[in-house]
């Protein structure tokens, strides 16, 4: 779907799959301001005929809405108004269904499949699954030998949540370098714990006890506390690249492409420009001094743990002066 208006199903159980493509669409049919032009549905709390009524008014404050319901494959009713919809949808209103197994012997899903655009996330398997972690490689700029991605899916497997919860961490590793099977085997071989993602963003929120929290969670999956201190540099990074963004005023989209968060991950940009502005620049600096301390002090042999521990608490001190102000991103 590349124009905005008509009806939109997504059908499949990759979820992964399933909200890329929802962000794709609602791009389209929306933009960037979703606050009062995207309205959720939850299909077993719904009807057909409520979503047709829905789906049918008009709104005073946008030109252009979107209508989500999620877990479409519940809604109750026959659909018996679903074909004149189709045949005649209400402009400017994007009709968007989700649902991973819907049954298709149903007459109101013969009816979507025929007149709908139809958008397949069903689980990627054998070359077409190469194929899109490799299209993700090139998006993120990660070099990864060719032997590299092999070895990668084989430990992973096929689900691509996973699949890009581990290639954070290879990239978090590689620091701008490439990445051979070694280091993916080296990387991933302790099986699958929680993403550091989870951690980075802990700490990039200042949140002092969850960022502990994942630290032990990550080093009792058996990571390495120099993979953990990545993360973290990677995060800071992050931040200070976003206040800087905020400060030129840079497009929504522009901040997605620069960085580099994946179409169903875009939903989370305007907690991280929250996050952003909780830092300083005085206490950005206190806080990549901490992690260089920190990554030193595990070299000479220190434990890992309590080195990572005494960086986080010594990041989390407030700088005494003012806050910066900064300005609201442009739309």
């Amino acid at each position: 779907m590349t124009r905005p208006g008509g009806v939109a199903a997504i059908l499949g159980s990759d979820s992964y799959l399933a909200e890329a493509a929802l962000e794709r669409v609602l791009v389209a049919s929306v933009g960037s301001d979703r606050e009062t032009t995207v309205q959720v549905l939850r299909g077993d709390e719904t009807t057909w005929e409520r979503i047709l009524d829905a789906a049918r008014m008009r709104s005073l404050f946008a030109e252009q809405r979107a209508l989500v319901v999620r877990g479409a494959e519940a809604v109750k009713g026959d659909g018996e108004g679903l074909a004149p919809y189709l045949g005649d949808p209400t402009p400017g209103v994007t009709l968007v269904l989700l649902a991973a197994k819907p049954d298709k012997r149903k007459t109101a899903w013969k009816r979507i499949a025929e007149k709908a655009t139809v958008i397949t996330a069903e689980p990627l398997r054998g070359a077409r699954l190469r194929s899109y972690v490799e299209e993700e490689l090139r998006g993120r700029r990660l070099r990864m030998a060719p032997d590299a991605v092999g070895e990668l899916i084989d430990r992973v497997g096929g689900d691509l949540r996973r699949l890009m919860g581990e290639t954070d961490k290879l990239e978090a590793f590689a620091k701008g370098g490439a990445i051979s099977a070694e280091d993916v085997a080296r990387v991933s071989g302790r099986g699958l714990g929680r993403p550091l993602y989870i951690l980075a963003d802990a700490f990039g929120q200042r949140d002092l006890q969850r960022t502990l929290e994942e630290i032990e969670a990550a080093l009792d999956d058996g990571e390495r506390a120099e993979l953990v201190l990545s993360a973290l540099h990677r995060s800071l990074r992050q931040v200070r690249g976003l206040r800087q963004m905020v400060e030129n005023r840079t497009p929504r989209d522009e901040m997605i492409r620069r960085l580099r968060l994946p179409p169903n991950m875009s939903f989370k940009l305007p907690g991280l420009i929250e996050a952003a502005r909780r830092w300083t620049d005085p206490e950005l600096g206190v806080a990549v001094e901490a992690l260089g301390r920190a990554d030193r002090a595990v070299k000479r042999g220190v434990d890992g743990g309590a080195a990572l521990a005494a960086a986080v608490a010594a990041a989390r001190r407030r700088d005494r002066g003012p806050l910066r102000p900064t300005s609201p991103p442009a739309r």
